[in-house]
């Protein structure tokens, strides 16, 4: 599935096209939403709210799409042959030279913008941690809220944290030396600060800055990318433990582990020498029984 990093990408590559421009055409091929109505408005802004891209018309309306673990987005120019069929095309934007296709995105829909804040997909997301105004102090409120689950999967929550993804789950508790399966409550509040700051300086590393003037690069150039997550940068190595069960840690030696946890059994690697088992407190306990 795609992480909070690449539709940050893909927002930074369809928003020069689009932004500012007027609609040729607008389809949504697997919905029998009206589209027409936006046929000659004009794109206001693109953006990525956690693992969701939202294009902003300027009369109100929103195509929102999420990708899930099929999807992915296109840029074309005008003309320009398409890399996939046209059969799993699930959105299709046109504006003058440029032709922008979402495939195989599950959800692909239009809604006002107005009802985006009690929409039922976004209007509970967390805090975005690729968002200009991330609100550190919420995304801890809201761990805390979640203080008997795991931590490798309340980080997984998106209305605790948006953008966070398998890969990024398992390398942020490994830079930070978490153990993924203690309860949120066996870490302290300056614990998941710093991992909440680990995380947002992870993503922002691998993403590029937007660039209203970037020049086109072709219409999958945003996923070209190599994702690392290790200190430094190395490209060559460029996960800690994301896949590498089995094979030995970089920093200590111990083979990496993979255990599944959470309702969707989401895979979770870690280094048990570097992320050793975190004893958690025992819960506060309730009140006193009255005397009789």
């Amino acid at each position: 599935m795609p992480e909070g990093d690449t539709l940050f990408r893909i927002a930074a590559a369809l928003g020069p096209a689009l932004t500012g421009a007027p609609v040729i055409a607008l389809e949504l091929p697997r919905s029998d939403q009206p589209c027409r109505r936006l046929v000659g408005r004009r794109v206001e802004r693109v953006e990525a709210r956690g693992k969701n891209l939202l294009i902003f018309f300027d009369e109100g309306t929103v195509l929102h799409t999420h990708l899930r673990m099929s999807g992915a987005w296109h840029l074309y120019r005008e003309g320009e042959r398409w890399k996939r069929s046209e059969a799993t095309a699930t959105a299709i934007l046109a504006v003058p030279g440029y032709v922008a296709v979402c495939f195989r995105a599950p959800v692909a829909r239009l809604l006002r913008a107005s009802a985006l804040r009690g929409d039922r997909l976004l209007g509970g997301l967390g805090p975005d941690l690729l968002g200009d105004a991330f609100d550190a102090t919420e995304a801890l409120r809201r761990l805390r809220a979640l203080d008997e689950v795991p931590l490798g999967v309340a980080v997984m929550d998106q209305r605790v944290i948006a953008g966070i993804g398998n890969i990024y789950k398992s390398e942020l508790l490994f830079r930070t030396r978490l153990d993924p399966f203690a309860p949120v409550r066996a870490y302290s509040d300056e614990e998941l600060s710093a991992m909440l700051d680990v995380g947002r300086r992870l993503l922002q590393a691998n993403v590029e800055p937007r660039d209203a003037a970037s020049a086109y690069r072709g219409p999958t150039a945003h996923y070209m990318t190599t994702r690392t997550t290790r200190a430094g940068g190395d490209r060559r190595r460029p996960v800690s433990v994301y896949g590498r069960e089995g094979r030995a840690c970089y920093d200590c030696g111990a083979a990496v582990q993979m255990r599944r946890q959470g309702t969707m059994m989401r895979s979770t690697y870690f280094c048990p020498r570097c992320q050793p088992t975190r004893a958690a407190p025992p819960p506060p306990a309730g009140p006193a029984p009255s005397a009789p």
